[in-house]
């Protein structure tokens, strides 16, 4: 009996030991992480991304006419973790979707909002607005 107590101590202490090397390896990458988009975030900022207008097949109906819900501003992580600053003339706004000409780009985009960082600036009001309340404030 006393080795059995013995080996369920022994796996009782190895299983400790194995879940915090999992937790300490496991906050190192968050903390990587963390100062990785940390720093992208700072470049970004600092020095927007600006790049050529990609030649657009046709500009839509909302670009054609000028038809706008506001001009906003706002920081974007985009699916390739590439951070840059963009000023956007929205045709519409969802819960989950902002849809306007951006102007960095000069072409029709769609921004997801869960990827905005920060506060979206209305450029007309000068408001701070969180980018889940956005379809509520241009809706």
């Amino acid at each position: 009996m006393d080795g059995f107590v013995w080996f369920l101590v022994m796996v009782g202490v190895v299983v400790a030991f194995v879940g915090m090397v999992r937790k300490s390896r496991r906050e190192a990458q968050e903390r990587r992480e963390l100062e990785d988009r940390t720093t992208r975030l700072a470049q970004g900022v600092a020095t927007p991304a600006r790049r050529s207008p990609a030649p657009a097949a046709k500009p839509s109906r909302a670009m054609r006419t000028g038809w706008s819900l506001g001009e906003v501003a706002f920081t974007y992580e985009d699916s390739a973790g590439d951070v840059t600053f963009r000023t956007v003339t929205l045709h519409s706004v969802t819960a989950t979707h902002l849809k306007g000409e951006c102007h960095d780009r000069g072409a029709e985009r769609t921004f997801r909002v869960d990827r905005i960082i920060g506060d979206v600036v209305d450029l007309e009001t000068g408001e701070l607005l969180r980018p889940r309340s956005l379809a509520r404030h241009f809706g």
